[in-house]
Formats: C-alpha cells, structure tokens, sequence
C-alpha cells in the first residue's frame, strides 16, 4: 500500500471486525466512514470514532432490520437524537430495499421518512442503502431537499447517474467491481468527480471478504478504466469526500 495515497472506504461496518482486525485496518491511515446499522451498532460506530480521528461515524437503521412501524419509527428517531447529542453529521447506512426484503418495503418508507426529514432540517449526509430502489430513493432525496448523500455501492441504471451528479450526490464503489459487470459499467460511465471508493466489509460477495485495505485495489480498477494515475485518482477521491463530509 502506498502511503502517499490518501485512501478513502466511505462506508465500512467497522464495529463487526475482531478488535486485532480492527486495530491493523485502523493503523494503516486511511480515512473510514463507519456505519451503524440499529441502535447498539451505532453507538459503537460512536465508540470507534471517539478513540479514532481518522473515523468518521455514521449512525443510522439498515432497511433489513427494519420489523415493524411502531419500533422501526421509534428506533430511527432515537438514532436521530443520538447523532444531533453527539454531533454526528452523518445518517447511515439507511435507505430501501426491494431486492432483497421487498415484504417490509412499506414500512421501510416510514421509517427513512424520518431519517429524511431528518438529514433536511439538520442539514445531515446521507449514506444510502438502495437495493431495487435506486429511483425511488434519487425522487425522495429530490424532494425532502437533501444537500448532500452518497448512494453505496451503486449498481442502479446508468441514466440516473447524469441526474446524480447534477443534483450534487455521490457514489461509491466497492471492491466488487473487479468481478461484477454492472458496477464496472457504473465506473465507465459516471465522473470521477462524483466516486468515492468503499469496502463495505466485512460483508463476503461472492467468495470476496470485503476489507477497508481492499479500496486500493478499487483505486486501481478505476483508475484503468478511466486511463488515468491511481495517485491522481486517490487525491480526487479523497476531495470528493471533503466535499461530501467537510474533512
């Protein structure tokens, strides 16, 4: 790994790595967006970051674990008065899902709802979960007047990515792109100007168990198809994130 690379994961499950994994990732510089998914993950994601400046959390309800409106609103607002005590400046990972749980996708919507409203007054970023859902959650951001999110992992249609940047949102893209079509297509056609690089781990894609180490191996695939120097690509990323988090 190169030093002189300012390497960014903008969305990692840091609180599931065994504290010796943690500690490693954590030493090798690198600027990580740390995600909580409930209640108990979140606040770990605020323990992480407090002992680790080059963390930055990002508090926040995944739609899978989202079971029923009466708890899954009461949670989201809890997160919510977490994140504004604590002076988290990021709601994630949140979002719709109909891909994968598409039964709860009714109740999904109340509860990002919340973190909509949420992110509009407060002026927080989203860091965005939107599996099946690309459009739906690009028409809502639109409409609650969000300022600034970042679509994970974006495998949506090409044609959404021109409204994307307009709008001044960002993607991100994952160690996955080495193997998958459909995100490698994403990298070919949107700017650099709007990518961040992610590892989304420690989730395991197709015999890959994704690590924030991996996102120089993303820096280098995006760098390829753009024809470009992965250093320059890395100082682009890394002011993409400036822009998007404000450090």
């Amino acid at each position: 790994m190169q030093a002189s690379r300012p390497l960014v994961d903008a969305h990692c499950h840091l609180y599931e790595f065994g504290n010796e994994e943690l500690e490693s990732i954590l030493s090798r510089g690198m600027t990580i967006v740390a995600v909580g998914e409930d209640i108990e993950t979140s606040r770990r994601v605020l323990e992480i970051a407090r002992a680790k400046p080059n963390v930055i959390p990002c508090i926040g309800l995944h739609p899978w674990n989202v079971k029923s409106r009466e708890e899954g609103v009461e949670k989201a607002r809890k997160i919510v008065e977490i994140a504004l005590s604590s002076g988290v400046r990021c709601i994630g990972e949140v979002g719709l899902d109909t891909k994968f749980v598409p039964e709860t996708i009714e109740l999904q919507r109340e509860v990002f709802k919340v973190f909509l409203e949420a992110a509009r007054d407060y002026k927080l970023v989203l860091n965005l979960h939107t599996a099946g859902t690309w459009e739906e959650v690009y028409q809502l951001l639109v409409k609650y007047d969000i300022e600034k999110a970042m679509f994970h992992w974006y495998t949506g249609p090409i044609y959404l990515i021109r409204d994307i940047e307009a709008s001044g949102y960002m993607i991100s893209i994952n160690p996955a792109v080495k193997i998958q079509r459909k995100h490698r297509a994403v990298v070919e056609n949107a700017p650099l100007s709007i990518m961040l690089t992610e590892s989304d781990g420690p989730y395991e894609y197709k015999g890959m168990r994704l690590n924030p180490l991996m996102v120089e191996e993303v820096l280098e695939v995006i760098a390829a198809v753009k024809n470009m120097d992965a250093s320059t690509v890395a100082q682009q990323i890394r002011l993409n994130l400036k822009k998007l988090h404000g450090v």
